[in-house]
């Protein structure tokens, strides 16, 4: 199932619900864990969110896996 871009955030709204990249037969893939499958720009539309925020735990660093939306309260605060 594909998720259009406010499913996916209704869905990571969920406790322990998790945004991530896997590698595929052709290329990354991102998915809504759980929920399903998200296309690439909804995936870079997500990463994007205000409480968005990357789980720094990819195998090298600054290639993150995993994204989780955090409260406000909780939010990093972001420079443009």
């Amino acid at each position: 199932m594909t998720l259009s871009y406010r499913r996916a955030v209704d869905r990571m709204r969920q406790p322990g619900t998790r945004l991530i990249k896997t590698h595929g037969p052709h290329g990354h893939v991102h998915c809504v864990v759980p929920g399903g499958h998200v296309e690439p720009a909804t995936a870079e539309r997500l990463k994007k969110h205000p409480l968005v925020q990357a789980g720094m735990d990819g195998l090298f660093p600054g290639h993150e896996q995993t994204w989780r939306l955090v409260s406000a309260a909780n939010a990093p605060s972001r420079t443009r």
